[in-house]
């Protein structure tokens, strides 16, 4: 492929992955600006606080731009800042204010947190805020404006979460399309190496396979959100059932992607040694990545399965090796993938593991 050419794909690859993820970020991106000037206005009405500032912040850091773990960042930032406080304010009393005792209290503060919790959050904050009261003049209120401030965020960022949630099935939608594009284009431009018998190509995908690893774990915490937020929030109690289909096909997706990254880890060494692999896997590879595409969609009005179930059963059916001629054993190894990935992901839409593997040829 030229040079130009494929600058040109990877250019339209990011901008579709950054559209992707604008499109399931911008309701989050919303909730912490109101989140925050709700935060500010309460804190100063409450507290008389002429300059409420930790109020804005505990509701970005609680709300965030994902969906995932917000009542567990809201519980850490909230311990956090109550140990932060109470330390700093004991320290300041005792020995007073100065580098040592800045020192004294990172330490300290970051101990006991460490000893309550393992989350990096907690400890932060409660290192931080003990920080803040130790090296800044005092301030009305002392140390109990500021856990005021806090409070009173965490307060807005439950409340937004609860009342303001965005649908938590898009963000998981957009994540599985995301993640099944990045699959095919593997597959496909893979595909391509094996018909070019171009090692360089074969090697420079296998390297692209190897990082998918974060965009399956950034899905698997976009489930795990959409189920919180559905256990948090009364009004987004339904599609349940979408969430639990969602997790179940990201786990399928992920053993079929170690799958495939076998697959085209032998397809790179097979070229590298030019080993034998007939053009007949570059046509099963091209079939696979269509089917792909079409991961996580509905099924069709009447019907009961989603629609990339029927292609796949068609191309379980053809991944014997005599009928797409692999006699050596790189296209061996390479077909036996290929059959576990159609299985895998088979299984992560419903089919039931008997039935998958019926369908390929003995």
């Amino acid at each position: 492929m030229p040079r130009t050419a494929s600058l040109t794909v990877a250019a339209r690859r990011r901008a579709r992955t950054g559209w992707q993820r604008w499109q399931g970020s911008w309701w989050q991106v919303l909730q912490c600006g109101l989140g925050a000037g709700v935060a500010w206005t309460l804190a100063r009405a409450l507290w008389d606080q002429a300059y409420p500032v930790f109020a804005c912040v505990a509701v970005i850091v609680c709300l965030g731009v994902q969906n995932n773990a917000r009542l567990r960042r809201v519980a850490e930032l909230g311990t956090g800042v109550t140990v932060g406080v109470l330390l700093g304010t004991g320290v300041v009393q005792v020995i007073g204010r100065g580098a040592w005792q800045i020192c004294l209290i990172v330490v300290t503060a970051m101990l006991i947190a460490r000893f309550l919790d393992s989350g990096g959050l907690l400890t932060n904050q409660a290192a931080l805020q003990a920080t803040f009261i130790v090296a800044f003049p005092p301030q009305p209120g002392g140390g109990s404006a500021r856990w005021l401030d806090a409070m009173t965020g965490v307060v807005v960022a439950l409340a937004i979460a609860a009342l303001l949630p965005s649908d938590p099935r898009r963000d998981v939608r957009a994540r599985a399309s995301a993640f099944s594009g990045q699959l095919a284009d593997l597959l496909d431009d893979a595909a391509e190496a094996v018909r070019a018998r171009d090692a360089e190509a074969a090697a420079a995908v296998l390297e692209r396979a190897r990082g998918t690893q974060r965009e399956l774990d950034a899905w698997s915490q976009s489930v795990s959100a959409a189920l919180e937020v559905q256990r948090l929030s009364p009004l987004r109690r339904g599609g349940r059932t979408e969430i639990h289909e969602q997790q179940r096909l990201q786990s399928g997706v992920d053993r079929a992607t170690r799958n495939a990254r076998v697959a085209l880890r032998r397809v790179a060494t097979a070229l590298q040694y030019d080993e034998q692999l007939p053009s007949s896997i570059a046509g099963v590879m091209h079939s696979l990545a269509a089917s792909v595409r079409s991961l996580g969609q509905r099924p069709y009005p009447g019907e009961t399965a989603p629609p990339s179930v029927a292609t796949l059963e068609e191309l379980a059916a053809q991944l014997g090796p005599r009928t797409l001629g692999a006699e050596s054993l790189s296209a061996t190894v390479v077909v036996a993938q290929l059959r576990s990935v159609v299985v895998d992901l088979l299984q992560a839409q419903g089919v039931p593991p008997a039935e998958a593997h019926r369908l390929l040829p003995r």
